[in-house]
């Protein structure tokens, strides 16, 4: 079933380089009582309200008029990147206890891929934690530890990867999520939120190399069918796991 609330939300380049520059800027000093941090992680960390169905517009370095849909159904989804008039250009799966797999639509193969590495640069963070940050909730599922720091934020950790998160207020909301434990690592900084929702992400790569979204549609459903995944090889350069 389909739920009728879908939100449309637009963003100027601008508003990327300005919100760049406001959210990247940090304090020693915490922000947030401890009682007020608690409220926070229960906020955020509640059951998205639905399984997303998000289109969101994507650009690169090398291109501007790119989309990228992301389709959930339980602990299963599909992240496929198109070109503007619909040809896709790779898909990435993953269902629970199968892990991810990430398919080269031009290439005609595919990949082992748990993360957002292959699909926008960002290693590491897990495809359901990445999920729960676009649907507007801390990147933590089960097993993994959310505790705060002394500047008010939150410190993820999980199987093999962390993050700093820093919050708002008013209402809770991420604003920033870094790579604890590699220098460079990797970030991720949200704006253009309606409540926690963002409407904007903008990701940086630990190379340098950036990529940003910005939210077109975005709708809940229950129990979605996901799209039959391609009959692929595994790709030569690297192999059959």
């Amino acid at each position: 079933m389909t739920s009728n609330s879908s939100i449309q939300i637009g963003m100027t380049a601008a508003a990327v380089i300005a919100m760049v520059g406001v959210f990247g800027c940090r304090t020693s000093a915490p922000e947030f009582a401890p009682a007020e941090l608690e409220s926070a992680r229960t906020q955020l960390m509640l059951p998205l309200p639905g399984d997303p169905a998000a289109l969101y517009r994507l650009r690169v370095p090398t291109a501007g008029g790119l989309r990228l849909a992301v389709l959930t159904s339980g602990s299963s989804g599909r992240m496929t990147i198109s070109e503007s008039m619909g040809s896709a250009i790779s898909v990435t799966a993953w269902s629970a206890g199968r892990g991810g797999f990430f398919y080269d639509m031009r290439e005609g193969c595919r990949l082992e891929s748990a993360d957002l590495s292959r699909v926008l640069g960002i290693g590491a963070m897990p495809l359901p934690q990445a999920v729960l940050l676009l649907g507007g909730r801390l990147p933590a599922v089960a097993g993994d530890t959310v505790t705060t720091t002394e500047n008010s934020h939150f410190l993820i950790t999980g199987e093999g990867w962390a993050a700093d998160v820093k919050v708002a207020s008013e209402p809770w909301r991420v604003m920033t999520v870094h790579e604890v434990g590699k220098k460079p690592g990797w970030s991720i900084i949200l704006g253009n939120h309606t409540g926690s929702l963002p409407g904007s992400i903008r990701l940086k790569t630990s190379n340098r190399r950036w990529a940003e979204l910005e939210l077109i549609r975005l709708e809940w459903h229950e129990g979605a069918d996901l799209p039959a995944l391609p009959e692929m090889p595994w790709c030569v350069a690297d192999g059959a796991p």
